[in-house]
């Protein structure tokens, strides 16, 4: 009877193991569109809506990376983003540095790195990076470990400017909503998708790489996504980028 217990447990577990995850990069380049928003800027939900409809029914010719950071320079009007982050922030003062702005604001887009304002103008340059062939291929893998998720990223071998380029796993999470009852938005009810909840440090690329994110209970796992963004090491210049759900993962036990 015991041996027979110990079977079904293992049967069990076998159950709710997840196979890992692959995805590899296309030939050409993913675009990547960054926007940089707050609950607490009454402009910034218009431009949510349009990240959303963006994600939710792209285009069929763009392959696209959309990205909502949330910044933290609102926080002090009266409500508190609960996505917003410093982190989010200082990246947003790089790009615009490396964009000669005087200053940064919100809503903010960026596509692969470059200030873009107008959705027609989005668009444009997401075709525009759609066209250009990738300068290198990634191979992406993402499996669970208890309570972690395990991100190996294989890129070329053979490159002489390897060390020139720097890499970052991110976490985005969709499906998300906020009851706003102060600040500039006080009554509404925003919506967001693509919200990053985990930004690594930059990391130089190697042919192999790999990267632990502990799961955060507050993420709802069927709304999860992983992604890697590839650039030069000034983030001056997009190379590619691979992203994939993992619901699939986190629903494992």
């Amino acid at each position: 009877m015991i041996r027979l217990l110990v079977f079904a447990s293992l049967i069990s577990s076998a159950t709710f193991a997840a196979e890992p995850i692959v995805i590899s990069s296309g030939d050409q380049q993913t675009a990547v569109v960054e926007l940089y928003t707050s609950e607490g800027c009454s402009s910034c939900p218009r431009a949510d809506r349009w990240l959303s409809k963006l994600v939710a029914s792209p285009p069929p010719d763009l392959d696209v990376l959309a990205l909502a950071f949330h910044v933290d320079y609102w926080d002090y009007l009266g409500w508190k983003d609960r996505f917003s982050s410093a982190h989010y922030t200082k990246r947003q003062r790089l790009l615009g540095a490396n964009n000669l702005q005087r200053t940064i604001y919100t809503p903010e887009f960026f596509v692969n790195g470059r200030e873009t304002r107008g959705s027609g103008n989005i668009l444009d340059k997401i075709r525009q990076a759609n066209q250009n062939p990738a300068p290198l291929a990634l191979r992406l893998t993402v499996s669970r470990d208890k309570s972690d998720l395990v991100v190996a990223l294989q890129a070329p071998a053979g490159r002489g400017t390897i060390d020139q380029i720097h890499h970052r796993y991110l976490v985005y999470e969709n499906n998300l909503s906020s009851d706003v009852k102060r600040g500039e938005n006080s009554g509404e009810i925003l919506h967001h998708q693509q919200v990053v909840r985990y930004l690594s440090p930059a990391q130089s690329l190697q042919t192999e790489n790999q990267h632990r994110i502990s799961i955060d209970p507050a993420w709802q796992s069927e709304n999860i996504g992983i992604a890697v963004l590839v650039t030069s090491r000034d983030d001056r210049h997009y190379l590619q980028a691979v992203h994939t759900p993992v619901a699939s993962l986190l629903a494992a036990r």
